[in-house]
């Protein structure tokens, strides 16, 4: 007996403890080249899937993730003057913020209508800007018309939501990307659209 737990000893472990071994034993050179192979495929794995996380932050970090509002700062001009028509100017704010960018990227400027019950009263430019992260863009845009010609039903029913303070004009604003950019994805304009209040009278569109 003394020598069968002698001869044990000196193996490591019996064959039925076998399985109690340490995680990392290894009986034979092939054994713990097994072992070292799992080890480097973990670590592959782990650093796909470190990759694959910093891939799915990028593709945040794309024109599609800005988030834009718009706020109205003043306006005038809709009091019709001669017959039916109105020249109305609007100064509008535009806010854009991104948290994800991760390199600068900008638009190339763009375009904006405002309209009242699907009629167009005013167009502007929309001037270029850039995108850096967490750090919000502000953009004065100034669309204007002449002579825009309102029916009379539309003109009575604009004068009398503007005094109620319920008129409201639609602001749709369209952003091209920037020339640089060669994705095919983003060669599409951008398309927005803000609903906003006119309260009361006019107010100056002058900074």
């Amino acid at each position: 007996m003394a020598d069968i737990e002698e001869e044990a000893f000196f193996r490591g472990t019996t064959d039925e403890n076998a399985d109690e071994r340490p995680i990392g034993w290894s009986r034979s050179p092939w054994e713990k080249g097994v072992n070292i192979a799992k080890l480097v495929l973990a670590a592959a794995a782990f650093s796909s899937m470190f990759v694959v996380a910093v891939i799915s932050n990028i593709a945040f970090d794309t024109p599609e993730a800005t988030k834009f509002s718009m706020e109205l700062a003043g306006f005038e001009g809709l009091n019709s003057t001669i017959g039916h028509t109105v020249s109305p100017a609007f100064r509008l704010k535009v806010h854009a913020e991104d948290a994800h960018v991760l390199l600068p990227w900008c638009y190339n400027g763009g375009e904006v209508v405002v309209s009242y019950s699907n009629v167009a009263l005013a167009w502007g430019h929309v001037p270029r800007f850039c995108m850096k992260r967490r750090v919000p863009t502000e953009l004065t845009v100034v669309p204007w018309g002449r002579g825009i010609g309102l029916p009379e039903n539309l003109r009575r029913r604009l004068d009398s939501e503007r005094h109620m303070g319920t008129a409201k004009v639609m602001a749709e604003m369209k952003l091209f990307y920037s020339d640089k950019d060669s994705s095919s994805k983003y060669h599409r304009p951008s398309l927005h659209s803000f609903q906003l209040v006119l309260w009361g009278d006019d107010r100056t569109t002058s900074n």
